[in-house]
Formats: structure tokens, C-alpha cells, sequence
């Protein structure tokens, strides 16, 4: 995860790359918490980008999702 004074980026790789429409899809019916960029779709990784306000809405966000969708956080 990373700061700066206006955001959060947190970089998730999923399991299964087939998902990644599906996880951002997700992510973006919250558009008001955060916003996805598939950074490599053939390895699965994605970007999410939130506001520092947001930060521990997107994470229990991630938390939950992690129900329906396999992934764990990465740092690059």
C-alpha cells in the first residue's frame, strides 16, 4: 500500500486473471471509494486508487471481496 497527501494505492493480484472484469466491476459499483486499473491483465495485477478519507472503506471493501474472489495485496 502506498500514501501520499491525497491518496492510497493499493496493487492486488488475483488468483485467477479471468476475474479481473469481474473484481473491477465490483470495485467500481463503489465508485465514490476508489477506482481500478488493470496494470497486467495477463498476471491478474490491478491498481486501486482511493482518497485518504476512503482508506478504511476500501479496505473492508477488499475484505469482503475476498469472499467471492481470490487475491492478496502486492507491493511494487
Amino acid at each position: 500500500m502506498f500514501y501520499n497527501e491525497y491518496a492510497m494505492i493499493i496493487y492486488v493480484k488475483l488468483k485467477d486473471p479471468s476475474n479481473t472484469v469481474y473484481f473491477q466491476s465490483i470495485i467500481g459499483t463503489y465508485s465514490h471509494l476508489a477506482w481500478t486499473r488493470t496494470e497486467d491483465a495477463k498476471e491478474g495485477l490491478i491498481k486501486i486508487i482511493s482518497t485518504n478519507e476512503r482508506v478504511d472503506e476500501v479496505k473492508e471493501l477488499l475484505r469482503n471481496l475476498k469472499d467471492e474472489i481470490e487475491f492478496e495485496e502486492v507491493k511494487i
